[in-house]
C-alpha cells in the first residue's frame, strides 16, 4: 500500500501541480490527503491535485516520488483510474455502488462536452426557474428529475422531448437544454436485474434555466438549496452542485 506523487508540471491558475494518487483505494487516498491538509475539492476522481509548494511536504510524510506516465500506470494497474473525455471532470467515484450487482462502480462525471456520451440509456431534465429546482415523483414515491429513456433516440432528442414535455409557454427562443455531466455505471458482471446494456452505461442530465414567465404542465418546484434534503440519495446528486453554484451553461 502505498501513495505516489508525480513533480509539479501541470500548469493551472498561475503555478504547477502534481497528481497524488494510491495503488490500492480511495480511501487509502483520502486518508492521506485529509492527514496532511490536501482538501477534499482537490479530488478529481481518482487523484488530488497538489500545488508545487506542497509537494516536497507530502513526499517527506511518504508519498513515493514518480515521473508522470508512472502515475497513470499506477492507476491503471490498480484499476482505479477512470476515464473521461476533454472538458470533463470526475466529481465523485462510487466503487461497489450498492444500487448495483457486486463488483461494479459508479463514476459521476461533469461535463462541458456538447454530446453525451454514445452509450447513454436515459437523460434528465433539470429545469430551473430562479432559485427552484422541477421534480416529479418517482414510483417508489420519492422525488427525481423529470426523464425519459433513449431507446432509438440520441439523447439531444430525448432530452429536447422532455422539455417539451413540459413546458407550456411560448418563448422568443426555443429552450436548449445543455449538458451537466453523467453517471457512468461499470457493470461487468450483471445479474438478472439488472436492465441497461454492459459492461458500460451513462445516465446524462442535462440542465435549462426557465424564465419567470415559463410555466410547466406539471411536477413540484424545490428551492434548489434545499432540495438535497430530499435528493441527495439519487445517484445524480453531485452534479446539482453546479447548479447550485451556477456552474452550468446556460
Amino acid at each position: 500500500m502505498t501513495i505516489w506523487i508525480d513533480p509539479p508540471a501541470w500548469p493551472a491558475h498561475g503555478r504547477l501541480w502534481s497528481h497524488l494518487v494510491s495503488d490500492t483505494s480511495y480511501e487509502e487516498l483520502h486518508d492521506f490527503a485529509a492527514a496532511h491538509g490536501i482538501p477534499r475539492r482537490g479530488f478529481e476522481g481518482d487523484h488530488y491535485d497538489v500545488p508545487q509548494e506542497r509537494y516536497a511536504a507530502l513526499v517527506a510524510a511518504g508519498a513515493a516520488p514518480v515521473d508522470g506516465r508512472e502515475v497513470v500506470r499506477i492507476l491503471q494497474r490498480s484499476g482505479l483510474r477512470i476515464q473521461k473525455r476533454k472538458h470533463e471532470r470526475v466529481v465523485e467515484a462510487v466503487p461497489g455502488a450498492p444500487w448495483l450487482p457486486p463488483g461494479s462502480r459508479a463514476d459521476v462525471i461533469a461535463s462541458r462536452q456538447d454530446e453525451a456520451p454514445a452509450n447513454t440509456v436515459v437523460v434528465r431534465l433539470a429545469l430551473v426557474r430562479g432559485t427552484e429546482l422541477l421534480v416529479v415523483k418517482r414510483p417508489d414515491g420519492g422525488w427525481d428529475l423529470p426523464s425519459r429513456t433513449v431507446g432509438d433516440q440520441q439523447p439531444a432528442e430525448a432530452v429536447a422531448a422532455v422539455a417539451q414535455s413540459l413546458t407550456v409557454s411560448p418563448r422568443p427562443t426555443p429552450l436548449s437544454p445543455t449538458l451537466l455531466g453523467y453517471v457512468r455505471n461499470t457493470v461487468p458482471t450483471p445479474d438478472r436485474t439488472y436492465p441497461w446494456p454492459v459492461p458500460k452505461a451513462c445516465f446524462a442530465v442535462y440542465a435549462q434555466r426557465l424564465d419567470a414567465a415559463d410555466d410547466v404542465t406539471h411536477g413540484t418546484w424545490l428551492p434548489l438549496d434545499d432540495a438535497g434534503s430530499q435528493l441527495s440519495q439519487r445517484h445524480w446528486w453531485p452534479l446539482m452542485e453546479h447548479l447550485r453554484h451556477g456552474d452550468h451553461r446556460r
